[in-house]
């Protein structure tokens, strides 16, 4: 089993003037990569789509380093 690290940093704040809405700013580093990706969300919905595609490519980096 291969060690895959990465790292995601997501800072959310909510908005008072737009109904408290969610926003975020996700930050995060894959295997292999050399610069970091930014990603902004405007919702807790995208937010987590965000969150579950960088963890398919985590775990796709797992399944390719171990073949």
């Amino acid at each position: 089993m291969a060690d895959i690290e990465g790292t995601m940093v997501i800072r959310a704040w909510a908005e008072p003037a737009q109904n408290h809405r969610v926003r975020a700013r996700l930050i995060s580093s894959h295997p292999g990569q050399d610069q970091e990706i930014v990603e902004t969300a405007g919702d807790a919905e995208e937010i987590i789509l965000a969150v579950q595609r960088w963890l398919d490519v985590l775990k796709a980096s797992e399944s390719t380093a171990s073949a």
